[in-house]
């Protein structure tokens, strides 16, 4: 049988889909599916299948699968969950090895008989699978997007994999919305087949991905999943957001996937055996993700920050001790140099740098100097203001120096909108407040002390 990592790369690099339950009715998941796909950009051949209609959404479609006169890579199944073994048969005598099931309806709403039926039927036929009960996956290389929504057109380092397609899809479109776009957006569901393993294995592979957003319910796979996981981190950062966690919401998670959640005690030891950076909540799993997935890797936890707000520097403060971050003292001569740069009589030119200034050379003048002077592991630009000129001071910043680089930028209004998206389309990180910065920071210094021991010799960019 296909292995798990071929089987995805078949399905997310595929050249032509079947699309099976394919509506022209926009109030059907049929019809948005398929036209998700194609408002994504796909270049692949497509086949609607439906057996009612001659046309779908003005393309050619036909009854059945084994109807489409050409080959097909890969079909994508949203029918009732009682006719999906059925498709799979017809699948597989068109030659096709990798399949996604979008289709609810299986062990999460009491129909474990319909989901045993379906894996048996998929290992009998050859058929690798995705799902079922899922929202679907995007692979932006392949200007694919097999989601309902949204369709994901903005590529990035960031590829986000997810047992809860609402949750998947969200994380995606904040990473589009802000600029920093994604590799991949895989949707685990009910993980019949192809698990989250599997999607880890495809992902360390995969040259267009720097760092993995893992939202699991439960694993299906305990040990595999700690095996592929200390190995996958070792090449691809990897943080992880599982819920389930109280009694509550270990039962939400049974009742929506069909699966069992373990002890989280249990799990929280292995994230930190193996390297995984684990995040509280889901903005922090974003956050975190983001900065794994854009900032070279820190080499230490000194933090020296410059921002146009005391204010702001403040709050930065007060949230790195928290987070086990050192601000070191300046050295006099550094000062003295900064000075030199003629900051406002209001400025403070202790570390955080306080610079009530609206000139974006200052700050870049700022850090320079002080990455001369070797003062910290970690720069944190922090605009409370709206800075013109910003965007372009950084981005030299970042092809000049040679420590990690990230912004806050929280104030600024229209500037501060377009700035943002701009820093992170070139790959620069930018969070929307000073706390969220410094924990995403805080995260990767984080991850670089947890990492085994063999984890040195990897390159200082994630």
């Amino acid at each position: 049988m296909t292995d798990g990592v071929d089987a995805l790369s078949r399905l997310l690099n595929a050249r032509s889909l079947a699309v099976v339950g394919a509506s022209n009715d926009p109030r059907k998941l049929g019809y948005a599916l398929l036209d998700t796909i194609r408002r994504s950009g796909y270049k692949g051949a497509l086949y609607p299948v439906n057996r009612r209609a001659e046309q779908v959404q003005g393309i050619p479609a036909y009854p059945s699968v084994t109807d489409v006169p050409d080959s097909i890579e890969a079909v994508l199944i949203l029918v009732p969950a009682a006719y999906v073994a059925g498709v799979i048969r017809e699948a597989a005598a068109k030659g096709v090895r990798a399949a996604a099931i979008l289709s609810a309806g299986f062990r999460e709403s009491g129909r474990p008989d319909l989901e045993e039926e379906l894996a048996q039927t998929a290992r009998q036929c050859g058929v690798r699978l995705l799902g079922p009960n899922i929202q679907g996956f995007s692979y932006l290389p392949n200007r694919l997007c097999a989601m309902f929504w949204p369709a994901m057109t903005t590529p990035g380092p960031m590829a986000v994999v997810g047992q809860s397609g609402s949750v998947t899809a969200a994380l995606a479109e904040w990473a589009a919305e802000e600029g920093l776009g994604i590799s991949a957006a895989v949707n685990l569901g009910n993980q019949v087949d192809l698990c989250e393993s599997d999607v880890l294995e495809f992902l360390a592979q995969d040259e267009h991905t720097r760092a993995i957003a893992l939202h699991l319910e439960a694993l299906r796979d305990g040990r595999r999943f700690l095996e592929v996981a200390k190995r996958v981190n070792q090449l691809k950062p990897i943080a992880v957001l599982k819920t389930g966690r109280s009694a509550v919401g270990r039962e939400s998670a049974s009742s929506h996937t069909g699966a069992l959640a373990g002890r989280d005690e249990v799990f929280e030891g292995a994230c930190r055996q193996v390297g995984l950076v684990r995040a509280d909540d889901l903005q922090g799993l974003y956050d975190t993700a983001k900065a794994l997935a854009t900032m070279r890797r820190p080499s230490g936890n000194r933090l020296f920050v410059v921002s146009t707000s005391g204010g702001g520097g403040t709050l930065i403060a007060d949230e790195a001790q928290r987070r086990g971050l050192v601000l070191p003292a300046l050295p006099e001569a550094l000062v003295e140099e900064l000075k030199g740069l003629d900051p406002p009589p209001t400025a403070s030119l202790a570390n955080p740098v306080d610079l009530p200034s609206f000139s974006a050379d200052m700050f870049e003048g700022a850090i320079s100097l002080a990455e001369r002077y070797e003062v910290a592991d970690i720069y944190l630009i922090s605009f409370g203001d709206p800075v013109p000129g910003s965007v372009v001071a950084v981005q030299r910043l970042a092809r000049r120096i040679h420590s990690s680089l990230g912004v806050a930028y929280f104030g600024g209004g229209e500037v501060e909108r377009a700035s943002r998206i701009d820093l992170q389309r070139a790959g620069i990180p930018v969070w929307p407040t000073p706390e969220r910065a410094v924990l995403a920071i805080s995260a990767a210094v984080g991850r670089v002390h947890q990492l085994p021991a063999q984890e040195e010799s990897v390159d200082a960019q994630p």
